[in-house]
């Protein structure tokens, strides 16, 4: 190599190092962004991260009492173990010993309960999919609807908001933006609003063992509390796991059909509490915590193997399936005819589904289909307004007006 070569590549290599020790830094793991809550019987650990090597605290409160107060040696890691409280929630109040910037709270729901999966009408719909992470800009995006204030909680009032999945992986904020919903689901009902979550094939793939897609500042976050990442979403032992497997992967608010992948012409045999029924026995399994574990036998067999398989895993499966997504021109007459026929056998007018990445909100088949995952990731939201029979069809960003969707 020549020397003006080898001085370019030297200079590249040391801006690519610089970039990344920047970004690591830039890297939060304080409050919810490395919160871990799990259960080991009937004891419930909490680790969180601080921004500093300081003393560790937390307090737990439930039914207007403190239940629990601690204070962890000086460090950036830290857990906490204390009898369950044996109330359906209790608010942890978490973070660094005498640093009011290092001061978190986060209320736990202990068994959530399993979420209806059909809803009557409503007078607005916000939807958003794929999040992927950036908590960011999802806060900017709603905060802009007008579902969020500056504090980042609920101001939607009887509003409804609907997230169609992939809030896990790819991105350093996968962890926040769980739960920041999390905890926003509990706000909007208080105010009668709603905040459906839908499950997407990422968060399937990380309760299962699938890692590929994590970002390495999240799996970092893991390794720094001593765990798997897929621990940190157990769907039987951890705070976001339970909640996760309560989701359903298939409901209707009205005439809308949410999922995140789409509904293909194998569902046509189900209903929307079949479909729910599923997910919850088959997530109570070990087989689904241990999917991607070689050295794990199921006591199932084969036809049992493959029922499962199929429904977290096929390509048409409402959590991947692509069929009406295909192509950018007119679509086919089969699939036209695949799409209406699930449409009435749901009972629904327009079929709404994330997944697919589109750089905007897309509709087609004549406006009975729309796919709402944008790139850049939560770009978009859209926003469904009842008129009559109908929908009015409109498109928010992370600033500016609602727009008319074309």
């Amino acid at each position: 190599m020549k020397r003006g070569g080898l001085l370019l590549a030297v200079v590249a290599m040391v801006v690519s190092l610089i970039a990344a020790m920047t970004h690591r830094e830039s890297v939060r793991r304080d409050g919810e962004y490395g919160l871990w809550v799990h259960w080991q019987s009937d004891t419930v650990a909490v680790h969180w991260i601080t921004r500093a090597v300081r003393p560790g605290f937390l307090e737990v409160e439930s039914d207007g009492r403190q239940r629990y107060r601690t204070e962890t040696p000086s460090d950036t890691q830290h857990v906490a173990r204390f009898r369950d409280p044996g109330q359906r929630t209790f608010t942890l109040r978490y973070g660094a010993a005498g640093d009011t910037a290092d001061l978190h709270e986060t209320t736990i729901r202990t068994r959530p309960s399993r979420a209806r999966v059909s809803w009557g009408g409503a007078d607005s719909v916000l939807i958003v999919s794929d999040i992927h992470g950036e908590f960011d800009r999802l806060v900017r995006l709603l905060r802009n609807a007008g579902l969020i204030g500056a504090d980042l909680r609920w101001t939607g009032g009887r509003k409804q908001l609907a997230v169609l999945g992939d809030v896990l992986d790819r991105g350093d904020a996968s962890l926040r933006a769980l739960w920041f919903l999390y905890g926003l689901e509990p706000q909007a009902e208080r105010a009668g609003g709603r905040l459906h979550l839908v499950l997407g094939n990422h968060e399937i793939m990380v309760m299962a063992g699938d890692l590929r897609y994590v970002a390495p500042a999240e799996l970092e976050t893991a390794r720094l509390h001593g765990a798997s990442y897929a621990d940190l979403f157990h769907p039987q032992n951890s705070a976001l796991g339970r909640w996760l497997v309560s989701r359903p992967v298939l409901m209707r608010i009205g005439d809308i059909l949410l999922a995140h992948g789409g509904v293909s012409s194998d569902w046509l045999g189900w209903n929307l509490e079949t479909v729910q029924d599923s997910l919850s026995a088959w997530t109570r399994e070990e087989l689904f915590a241990r999917w991607m574990d070689s050295t794990y036998a199921a006591p199932l067999d084969s036809a049992g193997l493959a029922r499962r398989a199929s429904y977290f895993w096929g390509p048409r499966s409402i959590l991947w399936y692509r069929g009406y997504a295909q192509g950018d021109g007119t679509p086919s007459d089969t699939a036209t005819a695949e799409l209406h026929s699930v449409l009435r056998r749901f009972d629904a007018r327009l079929h709404v589904v994330g997944h697919t990445p589109h750089p905007t909100i897309r509709q087609r088949f004549n406006g009975a289909y729309i796919e709402v995952n944008t790139v850049p990731f939560a770009a978009e939201a859209l926003l469904l307004v009842r008129r009559g029979n109908g929908w009015d069809r409109f498109r928010y960003r992370e600033s500016g007006p609602a727009e008319s969707l074309q």
